[in-house]
Order: C-alpha cells, then sequence, then structure tokens
C-alpha cells in the first residue's frame, strides 16, 4: 500500500512529512482516508521521519536528507509504502499464534487431567488461563525488549 505525502519541513537529520488525504474511490470499500499510521502509533496526519531511524528503510536517503540540489525540498511530495510481508507477519504474531498456544494449553490440561484421572473440564479451563496468563506476559516482555522492531517498515519512494 503506498500512501503520498507533502514534505513539510527539513533538517539534516529528519523530516516533518504530513499525508495527503484520498479521496474515496467509486465502489471501494476500503478506509484510505483513516489515517495509517493511527494503525501504528502515529495519531495525526503530521509526523517526523529520522535519518537514523531504524524502524524505517529508506531508498536514497540522500535525496531525502541531502543539501545538495537534487535533494527534495519542502513542498514536494514523497510515496510511503508499508511492506505488506511486515503487515502479514505482525498479524500472525497478534492473533494466529496467541490462538495457537490457547489450543496447546488447553490440550496440554485435557491430556494431563486424563492421564491423573481427574475432570477434564476443571483442567482444561485451568489450561486456558494459563495460557491466557503466558501470553499476556510474552506479549508485555516482547514489546518491552523489541519496542523498534513493533513498528513498520516504511519504504520511501
Amino acid at each position: 500500500m503506498i500512501r503520498w505525502a507533502t514534505l513539510v519541513a527539513k533538517s539534516p537529520d529528519w523530516v516533518e512529512l504530513k499525508l495527503i488525504q484520498n479521496g474515496h474511490c467509486s465502489g471501494c470499500t476500503g478506509q484510505c482516508n483513516r489515517s495509517l499510521f493511527k494503525l501504528f502509533s502515529f495519531q495525526d496526519n503530521h509526523f517526523k521521519l529520522f535519518n537514523n531511524d531504524r524502524s524505517i528503510q529508506l531508498i536514497n536517503s540522500d535525496v531525502l536528507f541531502g543539501h545538495d540540489a537534487k535533494a527534495r525540498q519542502v513542498g514536494q511530495q514523497v510515496g510511503l509504502e508499508v511492506n505488506s510481508d511486515f503487515m502479514l507477519s505482525g498479524g500472525f504474531q497478534l492473533y494466529i499464534l496467541p490462538l495457537l498456544w490457547v489450543m496447546l494449553f488447553m490440550v496440554g490440561g485435557h491430556f494431563l487431567a486424563l492421564k491423573l484421572m481427574l475432570s477434564t473440564d476443571l483442567l482444561t479451563l485451568l489450561g486456558l488461563i494459563l495460557a491466557l496468563v503466558f501470553i499476556f506476559f510474552k506479549q508485555r516482555k516482547d514489546a518491552h525488549l523489541n519496542s523498534s522492531k513493533s513498528l513498520p517498515k516504511v519504504t520511501i519512494l
């Protein structure tokens, strides 16, 4: 997905961009008018990109941050592309992986109950509760350790 932005301000270390609002296409059910970066913790259509930020991939960063005549000037448009592979892997980690953990813990609780000749419903429920606690703390630890990896890979065109 490519969104276009206008270069609002510029320095050697950062550029400030403003997303251009797209109109609705006829027959399209997409929500392109919604701020794309609201999904990725940007709350506004104005945001800054830093030259040394590892959460973005810059193609021709000299053109965006350079001082020469070929460099982008205030008022020019820049294309922003969110990597679809990143969106798929993020969706898998956010939705599918927790469901797999829940199923694994519940099946483990069920088979443990059969082995110990206890109530299968009780230990399956206990497996569910343990899975939810495990997922909560795992997500919290991962978010703390890899806070920059949770950002999208944005390619400047």
